[in-house]
């Protein structure tokens, strides 16, 4: 295993760092009385977390495009899921969905993973070897567009290259 130069390092550190704080922060609602034991906690936490689980290599930038391009597609799923269970004459055609993914195998895999379950309207089932079963509400949507859409995105968070797509993405009843 190769270890990460100076520059990963310390953003790695500065990141978790930043995370257990904020945790931290929101677990004690704030009081300043908690940060002397939570200083501690704090650093604990974050040499744990860092023994445990090496950096891994993530872009600013591709997280500054990753962060709106998020919120708008949850904000836009949510107003469907929400119209659909409002107007019962609008369509609901749920079905699964078998995406080729062309992420590596490894964090950014999983980490789409958890992305495409939080989007209303989507639910990761399971990876089988390269492939995403989804569920999806509505089976004649848009949904390969848009989870290639979130594959770039994860794809450029990661500072990760995408493998061709090798067959085309199924959709089941």
């Amino acid at each position: 295993m190769r270890l990460p130069g100076p520059l990963p390092m310390v953003r790695t550190v500065l990141l978790r760092l930043t995370l257990f704080i904020l945790l931290w922060w929101s677990l004690t609602d704030g009081q300043p009385e908690s940060w002397p034991l939570g200083g501690v906690f704090v650093l604990l936490a974050t040499g744990l977390s860092l023994s445990l689980s090496r950096p891994v290599p993530w872009s600013l930038l591709g997280f500054a495009r990753f962060v709106p391009f998020f919120l708008w597609r949850s904000w836009r799923g949510g107003l469907d899921v929400a119209w659909r269970a409002c107007v019962p004459r609008l369509p609901i055609a749920p079905g699964i969905m078998d995406y080729r993914l062309r992420l590596p195998p490894g964090r950014s895999r999983i980490f789409m993973t958890a992305v495409v379950s939080l989007l209303p309207g989507t639910l990761s089932a399971e990876i089988v070897r390269n492939n995403l079963i989804v569920h999806v509400l509505d089976r004649h949507a848009a949904n390969t567009a848009d989870l290639a859409a979130l594959e770039s995105r994860v794809a450029a968070l990661f500072r990760l290259a995408l493998h061709p797509p090798s067959q085309t993405h199924r959709m089941t009843s």
